[in-house]
């Protein structure tokens, strides 16, 4: 009869089974061969973190840097401002004259009104007999109200002019009264185009 060799073999198993269990301690442990163990995972993990972090994480570094960086906005220029007369009647040629009709309605305190139409036959004979123009017609916008003694009114006239488009000339311009004597009114008038040596006869 063969005798059963278990001295043998029972150590052997043995040994067979503490190296799986060792094999599988260190696979549990990350540590066996090239691979890096749990630990040195984790740091390498909190070191990307750590990076990530400081180029914009919720810690703040990196926006508030950037934020510092960033060039304040420039002030806005400030518009020129232009303090240059814009009135068109600043350079106009300029004269004064007096004048009465029956049809002013003006009471000793300067209040009332001249009728346009008293105007316009002034400014006809004016640039009829001072300036030598045949006038074809003169029209003031409206009747001037008059508020002690002060009055404003934009008037036209047109004259005939051989060399102008049509024939005629129309010259726009203002009058003003400036002052009073009894039932006289003086009148001051600008007119831009006319020559400011043709309308320097001033009373």
């Amino acid at each position: 009869m063969t005798p059963i060799r278990r001295t043998t073999w029972a150590p052997r198993l043995l040994t067979a089974a503490a190296g799986t269990a060792l094999a599988l301690t260190l696979a549990a442990c990350g540590g066996s061969g090239d691979n890096p163990a749990g630990g040195e995972q984790s740091e390498a993990a909190q070191s990307t973190e750590s990076e990530d972090s400081s180029d914009g994480g919720f810690g703040g570094g990196a926006v508030e840097s950037k934020a510092a960086e960033t060039p304040a906005s420039e002030p806005a220029e400030a518009e020129p401002t232009d303090t240059k007369s814009t009135d068109p009647f600043a350079d106009a040629a300029t004269t004064t004259n007096w004048a009465s009709d029956d049809a002013m309605k003006v009471d000793e305190e300067g209040n009332g009104t001249v009728p346009a139409r008293s105007i316009e036959a002034d400014l006809i004979d004016l640039f009829e007999n001072k300036l030598d123009m045949k006038v074809k017609k003169a029209d003031c916008g409206d009747d001037m109200d008059l508020r002690e003694w002060y009055g404003f009114e934009t008037c036209d006239v047109t004259v005939k002019d051989k060399s102008a488009y049509e024939g005629e000339k129309t010259y726009y311009g203002t009058v003003k009264i400036v002052d009073h004597k009894g039932e006289m009114i003086k009148y001051e008038l600008k007119f831009p185009g006319i020559d400011k040596d043709d309308f320097d006869f001033k009373d």
